[in-house]
């Protein structure tokens, strides 16, 4: 097949790990494994998962439901689109403070880190 294999593992529950150098490599494997084998093998190619931010000192009144609304309107130097920011959940601190975590994509992360966010009233 002429692919290069980067490692192969065998895991716990019976799984095999086959690391390739490309994804065009992984490609081929994929077609040639489900060639031979047919069903008689699942084949899950992984993906890479998106990053999360915690927005530190968030107002009482944002909720999961309204933050991504709320972030997209009042930050349009940001040049967010629908489904840039995935909102995950919120928690409180020790000292009451409410902090908010969000899931977003590797080109929105960029641009998030170098800006201050304005919700609301407030900057975080």
């Amino acid at each position: 097949m002429k692919i290069g294999i980067r490692t192969l593992k065998s895991l716990r529950n019976g799984q095999v790990l086959i690391e390739a150098d490309s994804k065009e490599e992984l490609e081929i494997l994929n077609s040639q494994i489900h060639d031979k084998c047919g069903s008689q093998l699942e084949i899950n190619i992984q993906k890479r998962r998106n990053s999360r931010l915690i927005i530190y000192k968030v107002p009482e009144a944002l909720t999961t439901e309204n933050a991504e609304g709320i972030i997209m309107a009042q930050n349009s130097n940001l040049n967010l689109q629908e489904g840039d920011i995935q909102t995950k959940y919120t928690f409180k601190t020790r000292r009451k403070t409410k902090n908010l975590v969000i899931e977003v994509m590797p080109h929105t992360r960029k641009q998030m880190l170098h800006n201050k966010l304005k919700i609301e009233w407030t900057v975080c």
